[in-house]
């Protein structure tokens, strides 16, 4: 997608995801009717493969329109984005299930599919133009070699690959330790599961309320590192809580679940926030252009290390799971994270001595964050 977004246009790429993401979700209601299993089964995991990539597209669509329209107030305006995310995550199980105990399987599908087709042509009335920050010149032209130059540009960066890592992080943290939760809680602390989803709406609620916040905060502060070396600290403690882990000697308990959730979620979205403008303004202050083309490969770059950790964290906290236990999983992820923690505490030390001993006339071009 983020080859393809300066080709078509951003706003054609997010249109373009829309109804392809709607189109998907109708005809996925309509499997209801397909009796045959194995037919079932192999026309899901299509579906689901169609319907990501026309979430990459809408993502990768609206981030860089984000960037390009308030390239000064990237966070507070993606804070909105993911507010709503948030806002979604803890509604959505309840209208879903409402909406199949009236309708039956196919009426979520539906609905949200039609809502998806409709954003896209609402779009075509309320969404601005995208203008680039600097012109493309003409052997500039937008073929596979600057594509690839601007990629191996931003791969050559060690801050690049430092946002990358945290950006992983944070997704294996969330799906690594959501997937093997609910076992966990439901055997360990005997709850129920309707008892349970209000903790996981509890955490759903701190993550997106506290989005507007995290916004500001990242946009008025100088030194970015210092906030994400915090927050990835924060976040290793809440992991640690969760289970608890066997270091802490403490008996597991609903209170510390839902004390180390509430801290994962909030301090999970001031980690995870900042990263794409970070990246955004670390490489542009480096070199790169500022221009749509290179908005959206970062965008692409950010979603595809962020999806690579929904594979991973699944996958490696079932394994870690049914090896050792979920307390052990919630070390080594909380252990990951706050050596990440120390490596962006490291990072902010460095650009804070940088912008000490920089002459006053040069000041101004060491901003990283």
């Amino acid at each position: 997608m983020g080859w393809l977004a300066p080709r078509i246009g951003v706003v054609t790429l997010y249109r373009v995801g829309l109804l392809l993401t709607g189109v998907i979700l109708v005809v996925y209601g309509l499997l209801v009717y397909v009796e045959n299993h194995t037919a079932f089964l192999a026309s899901s995991m299509t579906l689901r493969a169609v319907e990501g990539v026309g979430t990459a597209a809408v993502l990768t669509g609206v981030r860089s329109i984000i960037i390009n329209q308030f390239p000064q107030r990237m966070n507070s305006a993606m804070s909105l984005v993911e507010g709503m995310y948030g806002a979604g995550s803890c509604l959505g199980p309840a209208l879903g299930g409402a909406m199949y105990s009236i309708g039956g399987y196919g009426a979520p599908f539906y609905a949200l599919g039609t809502l998806s087709v409709a954003n896209a042509a609402i779009s075509l009335l309320l969404m601005p133009a995208v203008t680039e920050h600097q012109a493309d010149s003409p052997e500039n032209d937008g073929q596979g070699p600057n594509y690839r130059d601007s990629l191996l540009f931003a791969l050559s960066n060690a801050d690049s690959w430092l946002i990358l890592a945290a950006s992983c992080s944070v997704a294996v943290n969330w799906n690594g330790i959501d997937n093997s939760l609910a076992p966990y809680a439901l055997d360990t602390l005997n709850m129920e599961l309707p008892e349970l989803s209000l903790f996981f709406m509890g955490s759903f609620a701190g993550f997106g309320l506290s989005s507007l916040l995290w916004g500001r905060l990242s946009d008025s502060i100088d030194n970015t590192f210092v906030l994400e070396a915090g927050c990835l600290a924060l976040v290793a403690l809440g992991i640690l809580l969760i289970p608890p882990s066997p270091l802490l000697g403490l008996l597991p308990s609903r209170l510390l679940l839902g004390v180390g959730m509430t801290l994962r979620e909030v301090f999970q979205m001031g980690v995870n926030l900042p990263l794409l403008p970070l990246l955004v303004r670390l490489l542009v202050s480096r070199g790169m252009p500022d221009d749509i083309r290179s908005h959206a490969l970062l965008t692409s770059l950010c979603g595809f290390t962020f999806a690579a950790g929904n594979a991973l964290g699944p996958m490696l906290g079932g394994l870690v799971t049914d090896f050792w236990g979920f307390p052990v999983l919630a070390t080594w992820l909380s252990g990951i994270t706050a050596l990440l923690s120390v490596m962006m505490a490291a990072r902010a030390l460095v650009y804070h001595l940088s912008r000490r001993t920089a002459p006053a006339h040069c000041k101004a071009y060491v901003t990283l964050a």
